[in-house]
């Protein structure tokens, strides 16, 4: 039996190989043999056992001698840039270096669907490259995005799966394991759940093997579950139940690496540690310092909040993506009520404008782009859209029975009158030619998308899919756990599932009208859907449709964001960001991130400008009275002189004042306590103010009030004074004030008006103003 044992040096020479080798290829080879016995002088092996090895294994020996290669494989496979690869390893060289921990986690900041999946995958690669020999992969709480991130995983490891390298589990389905598969490296995701934690732990817990081996610990969307606080009376604020979940996960492993990835700064502002001693000091609030922070490069097919929010010129596609619809449509469809919504008005109701609009639309899009591709001789696509107005399920069934109304009337005129749907199409047309044209793109001639669309009518292709809890949604995914494009017109009315970021492809209209009294910033985030990496030309056919209620929240949303990630990405958050709030006084006090309730947040920075839109002005004896008073406050020598004239900060907020009562708005309310706030804050002696602001007035503007809509401010206010405004740079805030022309013609009152317009200093910090504030 001698001759049949084998040791490290016989088996180097059997390999024609060092020693170090055979010992590199028994560490990182997950199915190098187990020695029969460890002896004085090392290990010992069957050399049946180890030819058969080294036969099996050959082609892989020069890799293993040379160290592990999973990235290099990955990035092949992926095609991955450099950007990408340098970015993952950045992420791990970091990790490596820095000591992490749930205080002190490395970060991973990118934007919603913009690839922060595939860069987290990259660095559990390269983490194997680098001795790490677990990964775990904590997901958002839903069966299906588990799933989702599964199936990713295994797609990307595909290879190493099958050469028994690396295995992909989810910790609520863990089979039985095999010591040879308890060597491999591992990827084991689970759910931010209390469950699917508590079996992980017992996981770890019960195979003490896996506590000594180095682990790489990934949070992903880490701003939903893992920085979560809550409020006891008689504890304060106390860390929430998976949050501490993940600290006992943390503190088994003696060797771990703690990475978060997020979309959203904002989770870098929601500890409390501090808040209360800051609340009665400082203004100024600080990010919890992660170990380190690294930004995901955003690549160029990338479609997001600046895309649907920003301003655009006429002549830009994006101008015409967001189509407002009446509050009272939304408000009709959430109960049942044939009064306001029945089967024989659906197409000439005030009441279903906007969806019967979106419906029709999207018909003719699909058309619109599936000739495009055609002509192109490329593959017609699939598209979705989504029709996203409640979660409760009540609420879609009835949304799903006026659609079904709406088809069943475009259907069967389609059939026996097509020529009555000539107007419906002869809008949606017009509406697209003019976006698809300002993107340099061709649409077919009016009568063969006319024919194109009746034809999608008549065909029978049309797939309408009601998703609730009342479903099994696994059953609607594809292969890759997303939303499985069945035809090439899909329509999904939901559902609790979009609340939980389910990817959706080819979505080119979203009907929105989710408005609750609170709207939290990352919940709006997962229902944006229409992100991520979307083909520019269907942005030209796009369209988002909401009330102007909504869109303002949402845009106020992506304000706060853009702020935040701004002072992030160039390093301003190290001077901290702004949060504060008025009390019953109207005196500025600070306000604790925490607080906050990003629905309610006025947001301004360095290159934003903040002022009252979608108003009316007041008419009549009452108007007239406010307008004189002003023309005293405002003096002629500031009038149209092209300049800042340094004011104190009592006459400008007296001019606040009474320019506030001059405007009355139909839904959403200007925050005319931000303006003020603002103002008292910038001009505070105590934060190096002097009591004073700029002011630059001019008369004669003739805005219609059409074209009052811009919240930016950057189209009211004009090239010229915009780049005066925001290009000079200033120590001070400057409040704009416009005399403005008023007459029917214009769409005001008769009277002329002033409208003001706030720009923070041009070297200020971002600064957040809460309306409201949790209790």
């Amino acid at each position: 039996m001698e001759h049949d044992i084998v040791g490290i040096n016989e088996i180097a020479e059997m390999a024609r190989v060092t020693s170090q080798a055979v010992t590199n290829w028994r560490s990182r080879a997950t199915d190098f043999p187990r020695p029969l016995r460890e002896l004085a002088s090392g290990p010992v092996f069957r050399r049946a056992q180890i030819r058969a090895w080294l036969r099996r294994n050959n082609r892989k020996l020069q890799q293993l001698e040379n160290g592990s290669d999973f990235y290099a494989r990955l990035k092949s496979y992926r095609n991955d840039d450099d950007a990408l690869s340098e970015c993952i390893s950045r992420v791990m060289t970091n990790l490596e270096a820095v000591k992490t921990s749930g205080d002190n986690p490395g970060m991973l900041l990118g934007k919603i669907q913009s690839g922060k999946t595939r860069a987290f995958v990259g660095a559990v690669a390269q983490a194997f490259d680098r001795g790490f020999d677990i990964a775990l992969v904590l997901t958002k709480g839903t069966k299906t995005l588990s799933a989702q991130t599964v199936s990713r995983l295994s797609a990307d490891f595909r290879e190493f799966i099958d050469e028994d390298e690396v295995m992909v589990l989810d910790i609520m389905k863990l089979p039985q394991l095999t010591r040879s598969e308890m060597r491999r490296k591992m990827v084991i995701v689970a759910k931010k759940q209390a469950r699917n934690l508590d079996k992980l732990i017992d996981f770890v817990k019960e195979h003490e093997g896996q506590r000594n081996r180095k682990v790489l610990l990934v949070d992903d969307e880490a701003d939903l579950a893992s920085v979560r606080f809550v409020s006891k009376a008689d504890e304060g604020i106390k860390q929430g139940t998976i949050a501490e979940q993940i600290d006992e996960l943390r503190s088994l492993v003696k060797d771990v690496a703690y990475l978060q990835v997020t979309a959203t700064p904002y989770s870098l502002y929601l500890q409390p540690e501090g808040y209360e001693e800051a609340s009665t000091g400082s203004y100024v609030f600080k990010p919890k310092r992660p170990a380190f922070t690294e930004l995901l490069p955003i690549h160029s097919a990338y479609v997001g909040g600046d895309d649907y929010f920003g301003t655009f010129d006429d002549d830009d596609p994006r101008s015409r993506l967001i189509v407002e619809v009446s509050a009272l449509e939304q408000d009709a469809l959430r109960r049942p009520d044939q009064r306001r919504i029945s089967a024989d008005r659906v197409l000439d109701s005030p009441n279903t404008a906007g969806i019967r609009r979106a419906i029709v639309t999207f018909v003719v899009a699909v058309g619109v782009r599936q000739w495009q591709q055609r002509d192109a001789g490329d593959k017609p696509r699939k598209y979705a859209m989504i029709i996203h107005n409640d979660t409760q399920r009540s609420a879609h069934a009835w949304q799903d029975q006026v659609i079904k109304w709406i088809f069943d009337a475009i259907v069967n005129a389609a059939e026996d009158r097509p020529e009555e749907l000539r107007p419906l199409f002869d809008d949606a047309l017009d509406d697209l030619t003019a976006s698809v044209t300002a993107d340099g793109g061709a649409v077919p001639t009016r009568e063969e998308a006319f024919d194109m669309f009746i034809d999608a009518l008549q065909s029978d292709d049309i797939v309408i899919e009601k998703i609730n809890s009342d479903q099994d949604v696994m059953k609607l995914l594809d292969e890759k756990s997303e939303l499985r494009l069945r035809t090439p017109y899909n329509i999904f009315v939901g559902g609790n599932i979009l609340d939980r970021g389910i990817t959706i492809p080819n979505l080119i209209a979203f009907y929105y009208g989710r408005n609750p009294k609170t709207m939290q910033a990352d919940t709006v985030l997962q229902h944006s859907r229409m992100y991520g990496n979307r083909d520019r030309r269907d942005l030209a056919v796009t369209r988002f449709y909401t009330s102007r209620s909504v869109y303002d929240r949402l845009y106020t949303i992506n304000e706060f964001e853009n702020a935040l990630r701004k002072a992030f990405e160039t390093g301003a958050h190290d001077r901290g960001v702004v949060f504060i709030q008025a009390d019953d006084a109207r005196r500025v006090r600070a306000c604790a991130p925490n607080k906050v309730l990003l629905s309610d947040v006025v947001t301004v920075s360095s290159n934003t400008m903040l002022l009252p839109t979608d108003f009316q002005t007041r008419g009549g004896i009452a108007m007239a009275s406010i307008q004189s008073k002003l023309e005293k406050l405002i003096k002629p020598e500031w009038r149209d002189k092209g300049k800042f004239f340094e004011i104190d900060k009592k006459t400008v907020l007296a001019i606040i004042d009474l320019i506030e009562q001059s405007m009355e708005f139909d839904s959403v309310e200007f925050e005319w306590d931000a303006m003020r706030s603002l103002i008292d804050y910038y001009s505070d002696d105590d934060r190096g103010g002097d009591g004073k602001i700029l002011v630059l007035a001019e008369t004669g503007r003739r805005l219609s009030r059409a074209g009052s809509g811009d919240k930016s401010g950057r189209s009211i206010l004009g090239t010229a004074l915009r780049t005066k405004v925001l290009g000079t740079r200033r120590k001070k805030p400057v409040l704009v004030l416009l005399q403005q022309d008023g007459g029917r013609e214009l769409g005001w009152t008769a009277h002329h008006f002033w409208w003001p317009v706030f720009a923070a200093p041009t070297d200020a910090e971002p600064c957040v103003f809460a309306t409201k504030t949790a209790s």
